[in-house]
């Protein structure tokens, strides 16, 4: 995806965050946790508002599983930012 222009990734972002939120609902925390890493890394570079707010409501939502490794290892690496 590193090809695809900072536009165009924004325009994906929603999706795996969806997809996260989704997996997370469904008890499938493991799940979520790589889909949110994809997300994450994807938009790394990015400087939008919407982007972000979709991070902070992936991570919040994966948050109640936090004894779950992939998602610890998620919350550590990307922690979330006020």
């Amino acid at each position: 995806m590193t090809h695809y222009d900072a536009a165009h990734i924004r325009e994906l972002v929603p999706y795996p965050s969806w997809l996260a939120v989704a997996l997370a609902d469904a008890d499938e925390p493991e799940e979520a946790a790589h889909t949110a890493f994809r997300l994450l890394e994807l938009s790394a570079g990015l400087t939008s508002d919407r982007t972000t707010q979709r991070a902070h409501v992936v991570l919040a939502r994966l948050k109640p599983y936090a004894n779950v490794p992939q998602v610890r290892e998620l919350l550590i690496r990307y922690p979330m930012r006020a």
